[in-house]
C-alpha cells in the first residue's frame, strides 16, 4: 500500500475546489458575488 501523503492530499482538495469554482462560475454567471473563491483563501499561495 502506498503512504500516505498530506500534501499530495492538500494539492487534490485544492484542485477540486478551484474545478467547482470554475464550473460554478460558468454555469451561473450572473451570481458570482455567492461563489466562494478557494484561489483568494490560499494565502500560503503565491504567484511567480
Amino acid at each position: 500500500m502506498p503512504d500516505h501523503d498530506p500534501a499530495l492530499d492538500d494539492a487534490i482538495r485544492e484542485i477540486a475546489n478551484l474545478l467547482a469554482t470554475a464550473y460554478l462560475r460558468l454555469r451561473f454567471p450572473e451570481q458570482p458575488s455567492q461563489l466562494d473563491s478557494p484561489e483568494t483563501e490560499s494565502p500560503h499561495v503565491t504567484a511567480g
